[in-house]
């Protein structure tokens, strides 16, 4: 036979489910206070990527180092500013998967500036050919990071003048109109093989 529940047995299960909620709400506070002191420790990680900033865990790795290993990470560091110091070459640029073809490349001081075509995304329904655009290409770190520079009428103000020297002729010709079309009906004929 079974007891009848009793008030002070009702309350009990009450408190135990209140223990329950009490402790999922701390453990879902700490969570989210967790991963927003991860996401500020990003934040500054990334702030201070510009300005020089060493992560605390390299200054802890650095700090562990013996005389013979410092030596050798300032000979490796001294090579890593002597290839910063340069524009990335050609090669290093080529990983843009949505150029099509490159009309010119000129360097000046740690950058490249490329004109270029460029296309739009495989998974679109028809894939198209924009440009020339003008892309600037340098070192950050190990990372070759590029921007596009806007076509404007300050544009030759924006372009050091080797640059704009360069690609002045390139930019509006007649003949980028055919390229442009010659490499849209190529991309088309390679999507539909794909497909």
């Amino acid at each position: 036979m079974e007891k009848p529940q009793t008030g002070s047995d009702t309350s009990s299960s009450g408190n135990s489910q209140d223990w329950r909620t009490f402790a999922r709400d701390r453990a879902q506070a700490l969570s989210a206070r967790f991963e927003e002191e991860r996401l500020e420790a990003q934040r500054k990680r990334r702030a201070g990527r510009p300005k020089g900033e060493l992560t605390q865990s390299l200054k802890d790795t650095l700090r562990n180092c013996n005389i013979l290993q410092l030596y050798n990470v300032k000979k490796l560091c001294d090579r890593h500013i002597k290839r910063q110091r340069k524009p990335p070459s050609e090669r290093d640029c080529s990983h843009e998967r949505y150029t099509v073809l490159v009309l010119g490349s000129v360097t000046v001081k740690t950058s490249r500036f490329r004109l270029e075509f460029r296309r739009t995304s495989f998974r679109a329904e028809k894939v198209y050919v924009n440009g020339p655009y003008i892309r600037r290409y340098w070192w950050d770190g190990s990372i070759v990071k590029s921007k596009h520079m806007m076509k404007s009428e300050n544009l030759r103000r924006n372009l050091p003048k080797k640059v704009w020297c360069a690609f002045r002729g390139l930019l509006d010709r007649p003949e980028n109109e055919e390229q442009r079309q010659t490499l849209i009906e190529k991309l088309q004929r390679e999507v539909a093989a794909i497909e």
